[in-house]
């Protein structure tokens, strides 16, 4: 990093990746279809278990309903990300991960750099996308580098999976928190 590059140059967000009707449906048919699990906290040490996490989550596979969207959405935020950084070569995405918050629910401050976790393909990520699918909830601010990001249907997120970037989600204090999870390998 050079001296005048800052944290905040590595983290790129975008605004509209999905649009809110394919949002809602995507919520509608994930919150009535999905087989939900109650989400754990990994290190890259152990699973810690609920204490760290409070959400339900779901993996998304490739033949499931709206994965040609996920995937699109994705693909949108990466490949404008790693355009500007050539020098990161995605050899594959983890499967997407939708995650519900509903009142309560959280996941304390951690960082994305783990080698086997969920699930995921075995190695660590380059990097992480998240794809923020509504925004009518109160709290559930998601926090990176101690910076809370916009609160936007549709919008999208990509940063470096290292320890340099902490990211965390608060208390939801009303409605349901919905977002999508893709680490980039």
């Amino acid at each position: 990093m050079s001296s005048n590059q800052q944290i905040s140059d590595y983290i790129y967000y975008y605004p509209q990746v999905l649009d809110s009707n394919i949002c809602n449906n995507i919520v509608n048919h994930f919150d009535k279809n999905a087989k939900w699990t109650t989400s754990t906290f990994s290190t890259a040490y152990k699973n810690t278990g609920t204490s760290q996490v409070t959400m339900d989550e779901y993996w998304i596979r490739s033949k499931d309903e709206h994965h040609g969207h996920l995937k699109a959405g994705f693909e949108k935020a990466v490949n404008d990300y790693i355009g500007v950084y050539d020098k990161i070569k995605i050899q594959a995405y983890t499967q997407f991960r939708i995650n519900r918050y509903g009142e309560g629910g959280f996941m304390n401050t951690h960082i994305d750099n783990i080698h086997y976790s969920h699930g995921q393909q075995q190695g660590y990520p380059h990097l992480t996308s998240l794809i923020f699918l509504n925004d009518s909830y109160d709290g559930g601010e998601f926090v990176l580098c101690g910076e809370p990001l916009e609160k936007k249907q549709g919008s999208a997120v990509v940063f470096p999976s290292n320890f340099m970037f902490p990211h965390e989600v608060k208390l939801v204090t009303e409605g349901t928190r919905w977002s999508i999870l893709a680490w980039l390998m």
